[in-house]
């Protein structure tokens, strides 16, 4: 008999078992998060730090939400340029001594805080190969990094 108990249990089990694996789970919806960028605006922008945007901008649109101050040297940016996601864009201000990085000359480039003539014609170099399109490009010429970019920034414009 008891043997009988045993094996009823056993069989119950099971059956409890298989009914609660086919049933079927609660659907789950996931909640479609739009994926916000953003960009670091330094300078003489309003708004200073992390901007979050979505979908894509330019870097007019930028400065036409947050603004900039009176003092903005709008010369030195792209305003056309797309945005990419984790950038920081350096809005210098207006200098009366702004040198182009399209058009000085290598005179004028050494005239720049500790920019020689070798460097002067690196950078004219490059842009007889590319334009640049924003300031942040001069470190794409060889011998110059961050540092002397970070150093320069204030005295430069397109």
């Amino acid at each position: 008999m008891k043997k009988k108990y045993q094996i009823l249990g056993l069989i119950v089990l099971l059956l409890c078992s298989i009914i609660y694996d086919f049933q079927y789970p609660e659907k789950i919806e996931k909640k479609k998060e739009k994926a916000l960028s953003y960009v670091v605006l330094e300078g003489a922008f309003l708004k200073q730090g992390k901007y979050e945007y979505s979908g894509k901008k330019t870097v007019k649109d930028i400065v036409d939400i947050v603004g900039v101050t009176s003092e903005a040297n709008l010369k030195a940016l792209s305003l056309q340029m797309q945005l990419k996601d984790e950038s920081i864009i350096y809005l210098p201000k207006k200098m009366k001594n702004s040198i182009s990085l399209n058009r000085a000359s290598k005179e004028e480039l050494m005239k720049l805080e500790r920019v020689g003539e070798k460097t002067a014609l690196k950078i004219i170099e490059y842009r007889k190969k590319h334009s640049f399109i924003c300031i942040e490009d001069i470190m794409n010429v060889p011998g110059i990094g961050e540092k002397t970019y970070r150093r320069l920034r204030d005295q430069l414009c397109l």
